[in-house]
């Protein structure tokens, strides 16, 4: 259990960091105008999302 955990805070850790990293390079590099998706993206991804939550919790596509 205890290795569960560590391993866990480990895999976390690592996250967080390269996230960190990540978003410092972004902050860098950003122009002082942002690059936009256009509207149709951002409603068909919204819309995939909101499908993918939903077959998860159903178990649609999780099998469960």
């Amino acid at each position: 259990m205890v290795r569960i955990i560590l391993i866990l805070l480990i895999v976390t850790a690592i996250a967080v960091t390269a996230f960190w990293l990540g978003q410092r390079a972004v902050l860098a590099t950003q122009s002082t105008r942002e690059a936009r998706l256009p509207d149709t993206v951002k409603t068909i991804s919204f819309v995939l999302l909101i499908l993918l939550m939903f077959g998860v919790v159903t178990g649609w596509l999780g099998w469960l």
